[in-house]
């Protein structure tokens, strides 16, 4: 453990990777009593070469080192041959084993190190190997965080024309993976047309970004972004926020108030968790929509306004139509554009990039230079993420925050315990001989009794519970005719 200590201490001392590289090798071949040490690398890192060497016989083992690194794949591992490296003038060159073993990063080989010794015993030999293959991986690991630090870093490309529609911030959506990048491509066909877009995901894929995205790359852009989150307010308020309401219109309205949508008049107006709105305003929403013309409350003179609409939800629409508690006509108004943003476990491969990012913000925030190690970034891609990007966001703060030590490990991964069931990543009620509407309110149905029997029958206790507000609980009660009266008898 001594080797990959004083590994990581050059590692967090010194800036450049290239300088990282040339101060391990004189300790890689202290601790193999090694003649000579090469590492090659597959593409240069930053500005320096792509090879390195230390010892008298690094020169000859670079040319090893190249050839086994433009043969390289990334399941490669520490192997050991006898050789004879060529002498000078003539003379024969020294006999030994070379040590090779990969540079291994998150599922790609970045280049390899070898290492010249002394035949050892076939103990020595074993210890060896292990020794070079975790520093190869430790290696790798720094030589891609550094990659990727310095593309976060780099200057962004030449700001475009005032003119243009594509001035958005780059840096707010980090994605390389396809479904990401078709989303980008839809986002850029949408945003040049006022037309109503929806945007589809679970709770924390970026569904604001996105329509903020939209925004910036349309012709509105100098205009006014609104944004309201629907699921906020009651009904008797939401419909006050979006339309305003005139002076006297209801007890504390001591003065005239204009509306999101009079805010957001000539620009774009944002209307988060849409699907949770109650049907009062599903009716005078609708009517915006189809008409761009509404009343204040407590008003009778027509406001016309000039918005384009983007609404987001994480709920199942379609299945809110079916059941009557969203509005048919006002589900087509909102469904012209759909986008709908992928849970991050379906784009495993952006994950190392979000890691990246979030890794260099919060090590600046928190004056700290907190790396984490191969086997953590493993963890990491590997868990299901069921909150998302912001749950991924949430795990790194915390890291570094309270990370004591400068690379992280799997076991600093603050990821719940194995058997923890989110509501994301519970499994479905076995199919039986029921219909799936009817199984769901069935699960619906008990999911409610049983919080009104932990909660004595207090409702407001029960929404909590639930996650829903009284008014929801009340609807659903209703639905499935329960009395809370009678739960507990």
């Amino acid at each position: 453990m001594h080797l990959l200590r004083q590994l990581a201490s050059v590692a967090s001392g010194v800036r450049h990777a290239g300088g990282v590289l040339e101060r391990a090798l004189p300790l890689l071949a202290d601790t193999l009593a090694a003649r000579g040490v090469a590492l090659a690398l597959r593409r240069a890192v930053g500005r320096r070469a792509p090879e390195y060497h230390w010892g008298a016989q690094g020169p000859q083992l670079v040319e090893l080192a190249r050839e086994l690194a433009a043969n390289l794949e990334a399941p490669a591992s520490a192997t050991a041959r006898r050789v004879v490296l060529p002498g000078s003038g003539g003379t024969s060159g020294a006999e030994g084993l070379l040590l090779a073993a990969p540079l291994r990063g998150w599922q790609q080989a970045l280049g390899v190190v070898v290492a010249f010794c002394a035949p050892p015993p076939p103990a020595t030999l074993e210890a060896q190997l292990a020794w070079l293959e975790a520093a190869g991986t430790l290696l790798g690991l720094y030589v891609q965080n550094a990659d990727l630090q310095a593309q976060l870093k780099a200057a962004p490309p030449e700001p475009a024309a005032p003119s243009s529609p594509t001035a958005y911030d780059p840096d707010q959506i980090i994605g390389q993976s396809p479904v990401m990048r078709q989303v980008l491509r839809e986002v850029e066909q949408a945003a040049r047309s006022r037309s109503t877009v929806l945007l589809r995901g679970e709770s924390g894929t970026g569904k604001e970004l996105i329509a903020r995205a939209l925004h910036r790359l349309s012709p509105r852009r100098e205009q006014p972004f609104v944004t309201l989150n629907c699921a906020a307010l009651p009904e008797s308020l939401l419909e006050s926020e979006l339309f305003g309401h005139e002076r006297g219109a209801f007890t504390g309205a001591v003065k005239m108030r204009r509306g999101r949508f009079e805010l957001a008049d000539k620009g774009t107006l944002f209307l988060d968790e849409i699907g949770d709105i109650g049907p009062a305003v599903q009716v005078k929403l609708l009517r915006v929509l189809q008409e761009r013309t509404f009343e204040r409350v407590g008003g009778n003179r027509p406001i016309h306004v000039d918005v384009r609409i983007i609404a987001a939800t994480n709920t199942d629409l379609e299945e809110a139509v079916r059941m009557r508690r969203f509005r048919e006509d006002l589900y087509y108004r909102l469904n012209v554009v759909p986008i709908v943003l992928p849970p991050l476990r379906q784009r495993r491969e952006d994950i190392p990039l979000l890691v990246g990012h979030f890794l260099q913000r919060f090590n600046a925030e928190n004056h700290k230079e907190v790396k984490i190690s191969s086997a953590a970034m493993e963890l990491i891609v590997s868990y299901d993420w069921p909150g998302n990007v912001r749950e991924l966001e949430n795990c790194i703060e915390r890291m570094v925050v309270m990370a004591r030590r400068d690379i992280i490990a799997p076991e600093d991964v603050p990821l719940p315990a194995p058997g923890f069931a989110t509501p994301a990543a519970r499994p479905n009620p076995p199919a039986d001989a029921a219909s799936l509407p009817q199984a769901v309110a069935d699960v619906e149905r008990q999911r409610l009794l049983e919080a009104l029997r932990r909660c004595g029958g207090v409702q407001t206790r029960a929404a909590t519970l639930l996650g829903i507000t009284p008014r929801q609980l009340g609807y659903r009660l209703r639905k499935y005719g329960i009395d809370p009266r009678l739960v507990l008898g």
